[in-house]
């Protein structure tokens, strides 16, 4: 679900930059930009699809750890989706590839691994509570 939910909005901002490179919004050189506006974005839908998650997993099985640990992991991984998804595009295109064949597939790639790490990551470091 961590990798899923991230998965979603990493693949929305790939959707976005790649419709702003097709059109000529955006340019090659605006990288940085990209990754500034994607990260303040993906922390506010970090923020709170961990929250309602988090309070989702506490009310289901009752333990605020594993609520913390689902919460955080979800929280970090959307912002780390987003970020990914949204400067990726850029990047190819910049490499001289064609960013609508490869963008897909390594961001949701980077975004699984990364929720699977932060999911384990998390729950080892809070083990004792869980």
């Amino acid at each position: 679900m961590i990798s899923d939910m991230s998965g979603c909005s990493g693949n929305q901002a790939v959707a976005v930059s790649m419709r702003e490179l097709s059109l000529g919004i955006l340019r090659l050189n605006e990288a940085l930009r990209v990754w500034r506006q994607e990260v303040s974005l993906g922390a506010i839908n970090g923020i709170t699809l961990g929250g309602l998650i988090g309070t989702v997993a506490y009310l289901w099985q009752g333990s605020a750890a594993l609520g913390f640990v689902v919460g955080v992991a979800l929280a970090i991984n959307t912002v780390v989706a987003v970020s990914i998804g949204g400067v990726i595009p850029l990047l190819l295109r910049r490499a001289g590839q064609d960013p609508a064949l490869a963008s897909g597939p390594v961001s949701t790639t980077i975004t699984d691994m990364c929720g699977f790490f932060l999911a384990l990551s998390i729950a080892t470091l809070t083990l004792e509570h869980l």
